[in-house]
């Protein structure tokens, strides 16, 4: 794989993740709230932007924030992923972390052929 295709496959996921971020926030504590989680963030060193390249610290500052919440909010982010990238597991019940960073190291070629993805 050619190194542009590399890094616009990662453009791509970064940018998808950080959409479903948003909306799972917006859906399970509204506008202000997931702007307030985003401060936090910030705070402990992560920035929205970074979040992408920085999954199971996001998680972890999650359930530090949300408490038990974080794991429907993980859940959430992880069925977007399957839903976005046309994909389910074939088995076991994967952490959204894992999800991610799975997908993410994946290129366009490979999920294609292997799961019919479009992004």
């Amino acid at each position: 794989m050619m190194k542009s295709q590399k890094s616009d496959w990662k453009e791509k996921f970064d940018s998808c993740l950080l959409e479903i971020v948003d909306e799972a926030l917006a859906a399970f504590f509204g506008k202000e709230a997931a702007e307030l989680i985003y401060i936090y963030l910030e705070e402990n060193g992560l920035k929205k932007r970074d979040i992408p390249n920085k999954i199971k610290a996001f998680s972890q500052c999650l359930a530090k924030v949300l408490g038990d919440e974080a794991i429907l909010v993980g859940n959430y982010i992880k069925k977007k992923l399957y839903s976005k990238f046309n994909i389910q597991p074939k088995r076991g019940n994967p952490s959204f972390v894992e999800v991610a960073v799975a997908i993410k190291s994946l290129d366009t070629g490979f999920v294609k052929s292997i799961y019919g993805a479009s992004l």
